[in-house]
């Protein structure tokens, strides 16, 4: 590895990738893994389906880990050609970033 590299990897990147692929997600909050899809997004948090009936808002700050699976990235069908997964390409998407929080 390069001692020169550039990239910086992001929980907001992976997260982006996930949402724009469909992909599900295992997010570790606070010691605790949670999975779903994310069905939205904004600087500050995500927010997570169950594919149940849950919901949850995540706070960027307070994520730890993002783990997906790279084939369910790649596959630009989705899981074995799901039809809700939105395609996302290849065109470059901004990351998901946490701005400043207010008190």
């Amino acid at each position: 590895m390069s001692a020169k590299g550039s990239t910086l990897f992001t929980v907001g990147t992976l997260l982006r990738h996930a949402q724009d692929a469909g992909a599900p997600v295992r997010l570790l909050v606070q010691g605790t893994w949670l999975d779903g899809r994310i069905v939205g997004a904004d600087g500050l948090g995500v927010v997570l389906d169950d594919g149940n009936t849950q919901q949850v808002l995540v706070r960027l700050d307070s994520i730890v880990a993002v783990s997906f699976s790279r084939a369910d990235i790649d596959d630009p069908g989705g899981e074995a050609g799901d039809e809700s997964a939105r395609p996302h390409g290849r065109r470059r998407r901004d990351p998901i970033e946490a701005g400043p929080v207010g008190g």
